[in-house]
């Protein structure tokens, strides 16, 4: 076996790189495909030296492929490393070929991980599993990474929502959230943040990094500002993503205090997942977080009707999202684990 380091404008090496991966998300959720490879490439380039030099603004990837002695592709990683913030830290994912597995390969790629993480001067590795619910807490990912040192820092569970949402569920649960809204105004957008907007959407997402439930994890505040909003937004549309929003906007001071958005890839226009969802502290008991959600869904059904299922996942601790989502249909469907293990 070797482990090579894959150039993401290398057409070949990439889709080798790629069918793994795919395989391998495919193996765990069969009949559920929620990944691209134009999301998986623009990730990769976006993360990754540009063609005149200039490194990655945000975070730094790099993208691993584990062949067998034939030359097949049997395994492979993805490595991130933050370089604005959390600058100790290693995020990777691992995966290996169903027809590959228990031959070491996750081993191999794993020690190649490590040491790049050591010699980054990074002591802190992360990753996560997905666990569909017949997997919940027996997972073979769960055990190989128990074998391996790692101890689950986090559990969230996954929830999904069938779509469209009935109109008539959403006029019940905004009417009951309204009385407590008063003082305040929806904006939604699409793609786009709109620009009197984009600061506090920074901002909300500078301190969502470490004001939501986070379990064990070795996390530090994120720095965002407008740039890498608009940064984000530019990648996501490379990806061939559609992102709706929606905030809350105090009227007395005119700041956006609570956001939401979802994601839908062009290529799997009925998979939606819902992405960040936040409300400043000071702003919390309004039932923003719920009249945020609603506006999303309104819009979601109007422009994208061919949405059939979003996807979202809480901390198991996260009482109040949790009883937001579970108000507007959302059904559990397995957990979301993030592991550490540090040096």
């Amino acid at each position: 076996m070797r482990i090579e380091q894959v150039d993401p404008r290398d057409a070949q090496a990439f889709d080798a790189w790629f069918a793994v991966l795919d395989a391998s998300l495919r193996s765990v959720r069969p009949g559920e495909v929620d990944h691209t490879r134009q999301q998986e490439l623009a990730t990769a380039l976006d993360g990754s030296d540009a063609e005149d030099g200039t490194p990655p603004a945000v975070e730094r990837q790099d993208l691993l492929l584990a062949r067998d002695d034939g030359g097949a592709p049997v395994g492979a990683a993805r490595l991130e490393q933050p370089l604005t913030d959390n600058e100790g830290v290693v995020f990777f994912v691992l995966h290996v070929h169903p027809d590959a597995r228990r031959r070491g390969v996750g081993t191999a790629l794993l020690d190649e991980v490590a040491r790049r993480a050591q010699d980054a001067g990074r002591p802190v590795l992360m990753t996560e599993l997905d666990e569909p619910p017949h997997e919940q807490g027996r997972s073979a990912g769960r055990a190989f990474a128990e074998r391996a040192g790692f101890r689950q820092a986090l559990l969230e569970v996954r929830r999904d929502l069938a779509l469209p949402v009935d109109p008539a569920l959403l006029d019940a649960v905004e009417a009951e959230a309204a009385p407590r809204a008063v003082g305040y105004a929806l904006r939604t957008w699409r793609a786009r943040c709109p620009d009197d907007l984009v600061d506090a959407r920074a901002d909300l997402a500078r301190h969502m990094s470490n004001d939501v439930p986070l379990g064990d994890l070795t996390w530090q505040e994120e720095a965002w500002d407008a740039d890498r909003v608009r940064r984000r937004e530019q990648l996501v549309a490379e990806q061939g993503r559609t992102v709706l929003g929606a905030g809350a906007v105090h009227e007395a001071t005119g700041e956006m205090v609570a956001f939401t958005e979802v994601a839908v890839a062009e290529a799997l226009p009925e998979r939606v997942h819902q992405w960040e969802t936040f409300v400043l502290d000071a702003h919390r008991g309004h039932r923003l977080g719920t009249l945020v959600k609603t506006a999303v869904l309104r819009r979601l059904a109007d422009e994208l009707p061919q949405a059939r299922t979003m996807i979202t996942a809480n901390a198991d601790t996260n009482a109040p999202m949790i009883a937001v989502n579970e108000a507007l249909g959302f059904r559990p469907n397995g957990w979301l684990t993030a592991w550490e293990r540090k040096a």
